[in-house]
């Protein structure tokens, strides 16, 4: 383990790892966690923050662990050495701690399902989110260089090559709800156009000549891990809510705007034709 390990990425695979050596040694995560209780102390749910990465593993907890299910060599050697790496406070962020959880659960997602009216954050380049946050009433001016900095660095992870499949849908109305210089508009469309053309990606536009769909009216992302199974997120400027309950009316909400939108040749279309008029202004 190196010190350039991410403390957010640690703590995730120790989470994962934590579950796996806990099942191997045939506990069920009842039991462990009354155990564990009993003899680190604690509260109920605290073995299943430290196996979703909610939690930062203490010295006390990996030794119980390490003692309890009596893991290999090498397993209590990656274990420890995770829960070092997990241990120092992460890159600080102006985004703040709701942001840095969305950040630790999209970077363990397997799959994402994103619905939105408007660009989103994981769909801004840097300069357009720098552009797009000047007039927020919740960033003060001196942090919106970081946070749009955040923003193009979730992207970066969300739509690298080795990363999650992620499926995307974006109603029209959010390219004429652009932000900056035509030359930043442009390039942020043709970022767009750049991400609908690659292959873990499946992007479609619902024209506004489809009228009302609820799920532009009411956007969110869409999670599956192995760590959180499913999770809807809904973000809200007064707060951010992780939903695992009624999953199943997310994905019909996303389904039926899916549905209702072009075809992914067609949306790239689209896009092609905003970027010839942006760039011939």
């Amino acid at each position: 383990m190196t010190d350039q390990v991410d403390p957010y990425d640690a703590r995730m695979k120790f989470a994962k790892l934590a579950r796996q050596l806990r099942e191997a040694a045939g506990l069920g995560q009842g039991t462990a966690e009354a155990e564990l209780i009993e003899v680190v102390g604690g509260y109920d749910s605290l073995l299943s923050k430290l196996e979703t990465a909610q939690r930062v593993p203490k010295p006390a907890h990996v030794a119980w662990m390490l003692t309890r299910y009596n893991p290999s060599a090498v397993d209590a050697a990656a274990l420890q050495a995770l829960a070092d790496a997990a241990g120092p406070r992460a890159k600080a962020t102006v985004a703040g701690v709701q942001a840095r959880e969305y950040i630790a659960r999209i970077r363990r997602a397997e799959r994402i399902w994103m619905i939105y009216d408007e660009i989103p954050g994981s769909l801004q380049k840097r300069q357009f989110a720098y552009w797009a946050l000047q007039g927020s009433p919740f960033i003060e001016p001196g942090d919106v260089d970081a946070v749009a900095q955040d923003r193009a660095e979730r992207g970066e992870w969300i739509f690298r090559p080795d990363g999650p499949e992620v499926w995307i849908v974006l109603g029209e109305g959010a390219l004429d709800r652009l932000a900056g210089p035509p030359d930043v508009e442009a390039e942020e469309i043709e970022h767009l156009r750049d991400v609908a053309g690659r292959e873990k990606v499946h992007f479609r536009i619902v024209p506004n000549s489809v009228g009302f769909v609820t799920g532009l009216s009411n956007p969110f992302t869409l999670l599956r891990s192995e760590a959180d199974g499913w999770l809807a997120y809904v973000g809200h400027f007064a707060r951010n809510d992780y939903v695992k309950k009624g999953i199943h009316r997310f994905r019909e909400v996303f389904d039926d705007a899916w549905d209702r939108g072009v075809s992914e040749e067609q949306t790239r279309a689209i896009l092609d034709v905003r970027i010839a008029d942006l760039r011939q202004h």
